[in-house]
């Protein structure tokens, strides 16, 4: 939906829609969030300028629709998701997105903490996600010290893992 609109600004060092309003410009995403939340495109660009109302529209995410939230805009519903060492695949992950949406959810948040690859499961949940997406940071399982294990030259320790 969005690809024509933030090509025209590839290239600017800042695409943020904070940066735009603050410019006292409406882009096409303030125009559009204006138009269905039924508010004057002017009250949206000022809203966001002050930090007010957020349109969380990022630009590697072309194919999501620009929403709003903020004071002046409607209640929003957000919906989280996510793979566990425990269950589920990305297929899984993208259908719990697809039901989200389909019952009404404007954002939803990828909770996954592992058991599947976590770089392949976002890439598949943004690509078919309609709604912005937010995530946690990804962590990663750091191995603890082996507790029995003897100084190695240079006084580091091996390292073990539970699995």
């Amino acid at each position: 939906m969005r690809t024509e609109w933030v090509s025209a600004r590839k290239g600017q060092a800042n695409v943020s829609q904070m940066h735009y309003a603050r410019k006292g410009v409406v882009t096409e995403e303030m125009a559009y969030v204006a138009t269905i939340e039924n508010l004057p495109e002017s009250l949206v660009m000022e809203e966001v300028a002050r930090g007010r109302m957020i349109i969380p529209a990022n630009v590697n995410h072309t194919n999501l629709e620009p929403m709003a939230i903020g004071i002046a805009s409607s209640c929003k519903v957000n919906a989280n998701i996510g793979a566990s060492p425990n269950a589920s695949d990305a297929a899984e992950e993208v259908n719990k997105l697809k039901l989200a949406v389909k019952y009404g959810a404007d954002t939803v948040m990828d909770l996954s903490t592992g058991g599947v690859n976590l770089d392949e499961v976002r890439t598949q949940i943004i690509g078919a996600s309609p709604v912005p997406i937010g995530t946690v940071p990804r962590r990663v399982e750091q191995k603890a010290p082996d507790p029995f294990a003897a100084p190695t030259k240079g006084g580091s320790v091996r390292f073990w893992s539970s699995s």
